[in-house]
């Protein structure tokens, strides 16, 4: 198989504007909200964002290896453009939750379906390099988007910056569309049932998978008081104003991209992959305490930037590891699958911490989660360095 990088880089640039767009409404429905509804209030957004992923898992894993990829990436990015627009037309407050919840919905088919279609035209031995353009591109897209929403907000208010997501959303499906990228569905023997749940059994079944699954599981259940805290340590502790929260949440963006260029830059033994991953989590974990103690909101500019270099890290090697192991056949059930783990995590760090933010203050429960990281990683890191080891020799096996 021969990689198509020129519609590739296309696609990469259009899911740059998609999460320009994406990013735009997460700035602006939190900015616009945080005073009416407290930081209860916006972790019930981020759990709008996050539940579907959750409870669609079986459904849209099967959904992407079932159908070709532009039966189901079209029809759900027309509904994800159309439940943004809502939120541009000054409805209710309550209608908020709901439109979120829409888009998220629609997004989990979009997920499973996209990576699928990615992987199946992708030479094994370029999937690393593809990923890691696709998450620069992706980076580059929520660079801009802090700060051009703190101009939007200040300037205009908050209707641009949702008809600027919805307008992504559909040009991102007309690329997918004129680029020919299709993923056929999956045909299994006569008398074969697709099962929905194949994708969980061989995340669960593969050691290495499993083993960076349950870690960054369980991490993102301490560490989710950050999704919650971060515009509240910013501005209601630190003083920063829109626009230097855009800023902030900018820095994250540039940090993703110089971590998203050394990884693609550093040729590591595969041995090493599991290593490299642990290494961004523990940078993230530094950023987490180094925020609680934080002086300034300056210094979250610092920290936000080290934060994206980690997260890039980690995403790039735990996909890489994740996508060369997993089946072709049920590409779109294991990234559902895994998708569902770790965002069942972050529901849960999600509803704990705006209960516990609001009893004890943004900086102690920030502080505590750092702590808490920290220990499930001397608990679970062990682990994945063993099955990490255990991969390569796999590998030499084989090659041999």
């Amino acid at each position: 198989m021969k990689t198509p990088w020129r519609k590739l880089y296309v696609l990469s640039i259009a899911g740059a504007f998609s999460w320009l767009g994406s990013s735009l409404t997460t700035f602006a429905v939190i900015l616009r909200d945080k005073d009416s509804v407290g930081a209860v209030g916006i972790s019930g957004y981020l759990l709008a964002f996050g539940l579907p992923t959750i409870f669609m898992a079986p459904v849209s894993g099967l959904i992407a290896d079932k159908f070709s990829s532009r039966a189901v990436i079209g029809p759900s990015l027309v509904v994800m453009g159309l439940g943004s627009l809502t939120l541009a037309l000054g409805w209710p407050l309550w209608w908020t939750p709901f439109a979120l919840l829409i888009t998220a919905m629609a997004g989990t088919l979009v997920g499973p379906a996209f990576q699928a279609a990615q992987v199946s035209v992708t030479a094994k031995d370029d999937i690393p390099r593809v990923s890691g353009i696709m998450q620069s591109m992706a980076s580059a897209g929520t660079l801009f988007a802090p700060a051009l929403g703190g101009i939007l907000v200040a300037s205009t208010g908050y209707f641009w910056p949702f008809v600027i997501d919805a307008v992504s959303f559909w040009m991102l499906g007309v690329v997918f569309f004129a680029l020919n990228i299709n993923r056929k569905p999956v045909v299994h023997e006569d008398g074969e049932k697709m099962s929905a749940t194949a994708g969980l059994k061989f995340v669960f079944n593969d050691r290495l998978i499993r083993a960076i699954t349950i870690l960054v599981g369980v991490l993102i259940i301490a560490m989710g008081t950050l999704n919650v805290g971060e515009v509240f340590l910013a501005q209601n502790e630190l003083g920063a104003n829109a626009f230097e929260y855009g800023i902030i949440s900018a820095l994250f963006a540039v940090g993703s991209i110089a971590g998203s260029l050394a990884t693609a830059a550093l040729k590591l033994d595969a041995k090493r992959h599991a290593l490299a991953m642990l290494l961004g989590i523990v940078l993230l974990i530094l950023v987490v305490f180094m925020m609680s103690i934080a002086w300034h909101w300056t210094v979250l500019v610092v920290l936000s930037f080290v934060a994206g270099v980690g997260n890039s890290i980690l995403n790039a090697y735990a996909i890489g590891i994740i996508m060369t192991r997993s089946p072709a056949e049920a590409l779109g059930r294991v990234n559902a699958a895994i998708g569902a783990v770790i965002q069942t995590g972050s529901v849960l760090g999600i509803v704990v911490s705006g209960f516990l933010i609001n009893a004890y203050g943004v900086r102690a429960v920030i502080m505590v989660s750092a702590i808490l990281s920290a220990i499930i990683l001397l608990v679970f890191g062990p682990e994945v360095i063993r099955a990490g080891r255990e991969h390569q020799g796999e590998q030499a096996q084989q090659s041999a």
